[in-house]
């Protein structure tokens, strides 16, 4: 059975002290991931002084947002620049100098240490990135890029979750509405002077 791919997002302040601790210390941030705010309490367990100096930071019933419930997300990063996308190859580490892998998956490494648990990345972007994607997501040309926009090539390219009977016009809509809904959880993120985490599970 293979497992889907989600993208999932954290609002929070990455100034804040216990959020700059997690990123700099490993010990702190194996404490911290699998408690509040960012998993569910253990039982009566008590939690650990860094679980409990991020509840201070995060507002009060934060918890993670799903996005791209059809597993669009490199469909997403195509949809914003399909030239930059096919010029950059399927490996990650290419992909992820692209403008649009950083708009979709996060604008840098959030610690080396913070891993998924499916061994994506935690990434992050900051209130000001995050402004900055939203005005590239709304200023998208959308003529220009749903004439670039392909099915087929999304398929010989090996993108995630691509069906290749599925029509170009249907497929682009989809993945439009996708992304718009991704930019407006962000302007909301950004418009609270909130910064973002981002990865995979």
């Amino acid at each position: 059975m293979t497992v889907g791919i989600d993208v999932t997002s954290f609002a929070l302040p990455l100034g804040a002290e216990p959020v700059r601790a997690i990123r700099a210390d490993r010990k702190l941030w194996d404490l911290a991931i699998g408690r509040p705010p960012f998993g569910t309490r253990w039982g009566d367990e008590p939690l650990p002084d860094i679980s409990r100096a991020l509840l201070e930071v995060v507002a009060a019933g934060t918890d993670w947002a799903y996005h791209f419930a059809d597993r669009s997300h490199e469909q997403a990063e195509y949809v914003l620049d399909p030239v930059a996308f096919r010029a950059g190859g399927r490996h990650r580490d290419d992909r992820e100098q692209t403008m649009a892998y950083r708009i979709i998956g996060g604008a840098e490494l959030f610690a080396e240490h913070a891993i998924s648990g499916q061994g994506f990345p935690w990434r992050c972007s900051t209130a000001a990135f995050l402004a900055t994607a939203v005005e590239r997501i709304d200023s998208l040309d959308v003529a220009g890029v749903r004439r670039e926009f392909s099915v087929a090539e999304m398929d010989d390219l090996g993108l995630y979750k691509v069906h290749r009977e599925e029509p170009d016009d249907h497929a682009f809509g989809r993945v439009l509405a996708q992304l718009r809904a991704f930019a407006d959880h962000c302007r909301a993120v950004a418009a609270r002077d909130l910064d973002l985490i981002i990865t995979r599970y």
